[in-house]
């Protein structure tokens, strides 16, 4: 409970202060500005300033109500009076919440617009929040306080008398229990001490929030609320200076987390469409080059994700299965398909992070071209007489089917799997004009005949696998090596084929 001195009124004359005021030991200074000052400013913007500057004095503060109203304390260094007379500006350190030097002149102005009387209690000294009128070509009110030594040992308290509404505790994370805290990672802010973004349940937040250094800033559609420290406000607190340093900042946390059923809801923020819904999954920027490192270790916040990338890949695989992989070009998509795999396409600010733990379509592609570099080509006397007859009609069919401007070799080969999900029946390498048969499918004539048709429709078109041109030279092939079948073309080689 605080003891309140009998109030002064709301607006006070030269007059009523030099019969009423000075010869009780008050001393009067303006502080500045006028009754009309800022007049968007409500009871939140002034009990939020007011706040703030007890956070940037302790990281704490205590607050409460009374018969009279609501006080608002901290344990810190107290008031001087100069710290109330108006600009310029004496801005605080970058850390500090409140760097801009002047809102709680500006809340206590505010506050007694509104009506309410505002008593301040230092150290060493209380003072009465008023309006002063001057008569300056006509009446104008300016900001003033009254002052006299007195107050307090420790700290400063602010008393708001008259208000007895919301003291918005939801809207200070220092107030949430640390149950609220989902996840938290190093901001780049690591000056007088480490700060660390923090991942909030908005059950406890009353729905999602943007905190900026522990102050409610704007709401958000998102599964989250989030509290960030690593970029700057605009002055008047309603959101940041630059709304790309906010996404930034995010993708810092994100970068940070470890937990899997997180990830999984991150990951259906970020798909393209979203999975889940939300305001920044689009937005969250994760490229190198814009997190930079964190205030103290100096690590790069890209790093993390390679870190976690075992926890990263299972919340992937859970997500979207364990064939997907990232999609970096939709060129590609029908190679990945070929491959046995499922092209997912994610925000383009984090491909790269997320590359680190999951594999993108290109890397997939890379292996499996690696990979069957080390086919081998088996000489024509080392295969039975099935598999010969089996390759010499397909040689046959290669040299017919083509108009006479065939391939220049068709070749019995092992050749190792595309990829671990699909074996590879035959290949056609443009550079050469070659194709190459896996020795397993010349064991039997249908499974040569497709390979060689398959094959053969890549050097007729130019395209790739699963593509509407291959398919298209695919079935003209196919309905030739028919034709001339019923010609008799190759009934010379049928009678050693085993079908």
């Amino acid at each position: 409970m605080m003891a309140v001195t009998s109030a002064p009124p709301q607006i006070l004359t030269m007059e009523e202060y030099r019969r009423d005021w000075e010869p009780a030991g008050w001393e009067l200074i303006t502080i500045g500005p006028t009754a009309t000052w800022r007049q968007e400013w409500g009871e939140w913007e002034a009990i939020r300033d007011i706040v703030q500057n007890a956070l940037d004095e302790t990281d704490a503060y205590q607050y409460g109500f009374d018969k009279e109203g609501l006080w608002i304390s901290d344990r810190g260094k107290g008031l001087a009076v100069a710290d109330f007379l108006l600009g310029p500006a004496k801005l605080k350190p970058d850390y500090a919440r409140g760097k801009f030097g002047e809102g709680m002149k500006i809340a206590a102005l505010a506050l007694v617009r509104m009506g309410y009387k505002v008593h301040v209690e230092t150290v060493g000294r209380e003072l009465w929040i008023i309006f002063l009128e001057q008569k300056v070509n006509g009446h104008v009110e300016t900001l003033a306080a009254l002052w006299r030594p007195d107050g307090i040992r420790v700290g400063t308290r602010f008393h708001i008398i008259g208000y007895h509404g919301s003291a918005f505790e939801k809207n200070f994370t220092i107030n949430l229990p640390k149950s609220a805290i989902l996840a938290s990672g190093p901001s780049p802010l690591g000056v007088p001490v480490q700060r660390f973004n923090q991942l909030l349940e908005p059950a406890f937040t009353d729905g999602p929030k943007i905190y900026a250094r522990d102050i409610y800033m704007q709401d958000i559609r998102s599964p989250y609320s989030y509290n960030l420290w690593g970029f700057d406000m605009a002055p008047d607190r309603h959101g940041p200076k630059s709304e790309g340093d906010m996404w930034d900042d995010m993708g810092r946390l994100w970068c940070c987390v470890t937990n899997i059923t997180l990830m999984r809801t991150f990951l259906g923020m970020v798909h393209y469409p979203p999975i889940v819904e939300s305001q920044e999954g689009q937005m969250i920027n994760m490229t190198r080059w814009r997190l930079g490192a964190d205030g103290v270790t100096g690590k790069g916040y890209f790093d993390y994700i390679g870190e976690a990338a075992a926890a990263w890949k299972i919340a992937w695989e859970r997500e979207f299965g364990k064939d997907a992989v990232i999609r970096t070009s939709d060129r590609w998509d029908n190679m990945v398909k070929h491959l046995g795999y499922t092209p997912h396409s994610v925000s383009m600010l984090v491909v790269d992070a997320l590359g680190q733990a999951i594999t993108t379509d290109k890397e997939l592609i890379d292996a499996s071209t690696e990979r069957l570099r080390d086919a081998e080509i088996i000489p024509d006397d080392r295969l039975t007489e099935t598999q010969l007859a089996h390759l010499e009609l397909a040689r046959a069919i290669a040299k017919r089917a083509h108009g006479g401007a065939s391939v220049r070799g068709v070749y019995a080969s092992l050749i190792p799997p595309a990829s671990d999900r699909v074996r590879t029946a035959g290949m056609y390498s443009r550079n050469t004009q070659e194709i190459y048969i896996d020795l397993n499918q010349l064991d039997r004539g249908h499974n040569t005949v497709d390979t060689i048709i398959h094959e053969m429709a890549h050097h007729t078109s130019g395209a790739e696998d699963l593509t509407e041109p291959h398919s298209v030279h695919m079935t003209r092939l196919a309905a030739y090596v028919v034709g001339l079948t019923h010609e008799g073309s190759f009934d010379e080689l049928m009678k050693d084929i085993v079908w």
